[in-house]
């Protein structure tokens, strides 16, 4: 047989091409974004965290998230439903907290809040006219979900909902991790008329400083800084106050144990991959859903 000679430059350079080639199909460097994976009895939980409103200049996503969602069979969200169905099921939600008629909101609200909620509320006239037809809690919520328009981000964008969107036309099963009325029980009061009027007042008079605090969430979210969202988010409770304390259980505490059991029951009954989406802020702070995996002995990979 004859043998094939070789330079040692071509020979070397050979070389190089085939350790880098090898190396390279082990060496992986994680995103800077929020993402996770987890194995969970043999089905794969790739964990990513959302903010529940962007702008156009948000798109297209980091390759990361995109990435996570492609290996998925299965998409897990907060809710299962889109925005049209969510806003639907909410107005029936609150049908039976209807107002009489002389006790519509915008009948007992100062004059320059009503403006500055025409203002918040540009584009959906009609919907803000129905939310003064009920217990003060609706409008309160949406002021919460809407006041990030202050600051340039807008919740029609809001990156779930993206998803959400993007699995229906993928069809790829969706799986909500709430129903609806869980997250209504965290917005919904019952206090005496005089004081929801009060609230609502509140509520607007301090909407652009809480906005601008939303921001800095968003702005860290956007630019991949992890440490600038968890410390953003942070700040944003006292735990030494118990009150404090019992909001936040309320919120995350609670519902991140009910969710990693989900988790787990899904491993077992539907096996397979999962690209899960909830908000950022699950994923830091006492008992969040990562340190409540590794507790249980799961190894979280960061992707």
């Amino acid at each position: 047989m004859k043998k094939i000679k070789m330079s040692l430059p071509v020979l070397l350079a050979t070389c190089a091409v085939v350790i880098i080639s090898f190396t390279a199909s082990f060496y992986y460097e994680p995103s800077n974004c929020f993402t996770w994976k987890v194995e969970i009895n043999k089905s794969i939980f790739y964990l990513t965290g959302s903010v529940h409103a962007a702008n156009e200049e948000s798109f297209p996503l980091p390759k990361a998230y995109m990435e996570s969602y492609s290996k998925a069979d299965k998409v897990i969200l907060e809710l299962k439903d889109d925005k049209n169905a969510l806003e639907q099921k909410v107005m029936q939600y609150a049908e039976k907290d209807r107002l009489k008629e002389d006790q519509y909101l915008h009948r007992h609200l100062s004059a320059a809040s009503l403006q500055k909620l025409s203002q918040l509320f540009v584009t959906d006239e009609l919907k803000l006219n129905q939310y003064y037809q009920y217990e003060s809690w609706l409008l309160n919520m949406a002021i919460a979900g809407t006041r990030s328009r202050l600051t340039g981000y807008n919740p029609f964008f809001a990156i779930d909902m993206y998803f959400n969107q993007l699995a229906k036309k993928d069809k790829k099963e969706i799986i909500g991790l709430d129903d609806l009325q869980t997250q209504l029980l965290l917005f919904e009061y019952e206090v005496p008329f005089e004081m929801q009027v009060k609230i609502i007042e509140k509520a607007v008079s301090e909407m652009e400083g809480e906005a601008k605090k939303d921001s800095l969430l968003f702005e860290a979210y956007f630019k991949n800084n992890i440490v600038q969202f968890e410390n953003a988010f942070l700040k944003t409770f006292d735990f030494n106050k118990p009150q404090m304390k019992q909001a936040y259980d309320l919120v995350f505490t609670n519902r991140n144990i009910k969710w990693v059991e989900q988790f787990e029951k899904l491993s077992i009954e539907k096996p397979g991959k999962y690209f899960v989406m909830v908000g950022a802020g699950h994923y830091f702070g006492p008992n969040n859903i990562r340190e409540l995996l590794e507790h249980k002995g799961y190894t979280i990979e960061k992707i």
